[in-house]
């Protein structure tokens, strides 16, 4: 007989395989608060983020047996290599550089983002500035994402005011984020009115996203735990097949991790 923790064990080791397996899926959290680390002190950290769309979701309207129409096949595609609902990993390592910097190395699944800021502190808070390159990785598995073989290059800005205890104990940030990525590779769209998988075609697309970030840390020591969550709005336009395409949503992307600083 299988007893109930077993069970409950086994399903969320799913969840957390199937977050290391969504190679397209997901958000990239911060998860970092407005104060910079020391220089010469590392931290490193790993977790899971989601994207939930909440506004403009791609398929809305559309029959539920119907066959797809082309447009709003072409609309749900530009959402997964855009927005790309779901749930991914969360993998980072910083660094704190002399006056006031750092820079940061992280993989969220979608996408492989190195970037640097600088913070002003203000008595017990901190006004970050930064600035993230990322690399756009291919398409993820799953049967809503067979066929993308899309990549790209993105930019972000985050600012972000924060506080945090004397002690390290705990701290509190948020602010505003604005990003901008640039896509360009293959995706498969269904066949007209039939179930069958169609044939490669070309795909391209901007996408604005403006967001607000919340996120909290705790912890003792070198070792704290981050939840953070943001609310965002994207902008993609493109062409699928050749045809013009754009959607408008508005997401809500939790995440969390745990980090360990030396």
């Amino acid at each position: 007989m299988r007893r109930p923790g077993h069970t409950v064990i086994r399903r969320w080791a799913a969840v957390v395989l199937a977050g290391a397996c969504a190679g397209c899926h997901g958000s990239g959290p911060l998860l970092h608060p407005a104060h910079v680390l020391r220089p010469g002190a590392v931290r490193l950290g790993g977790g899971l983020s989601g994207d939930m769309v909440v506004a403009g979701a791609a398929d809305a309207g559309a029959s539920a047996t119907g066959p797809a129409t082309a447009e709003g096949a072409a609309r749900r595609k530009l959402s997964e290599i855009t927005v790309s609902p779901g749930v991914a990993p969360w993998a980072s390592a910083r660094v704190g550089i002399a006056g006031e910097n750092e820079a940061g190395l992280t993989y969220t699944g979608r996408a492989i983002r190195l970037d640097g800021r600088h913070a002003f502190p203000l008595g017990d808070a901190a006004l970050s500035i930064g600035l993230g390159a990322s690399a756009l990785l291919a398409g993820g598995p799953g049967p809503s994402a067979e066929g993308i073989d899309v990549h790209g290059a993105g930019l972000d800005v985050p600012l972000l005011l924060g506080f945090r205890s004397d002690a390290d104990l705990y701290a509190l940030w948020f602010g505003p984020r604005l990003g901008f990525e640039l896509l360009g590779g293959e995706v498969r769209l269904p066949a007209a009115g039939a179930p069958l998988r169609g044939p490669l075609v070309d795909a391209s697309g901007q996408h604005l996203q403006l967001g607000f970030v919340l996120g909290i840390r705790a912890g003792f020591r070198h070792v704290h735990v981050a939840i953070e969550a943001s609310a965002t709005y994207h902008h993609a336009e493109g062409e699928i097949a050749g045809d013009p395409v754009a959607i408008d949503q508005g997401t809500v992307a939790p995440g969390g991790g745990l980090t360990v600083t030396f």
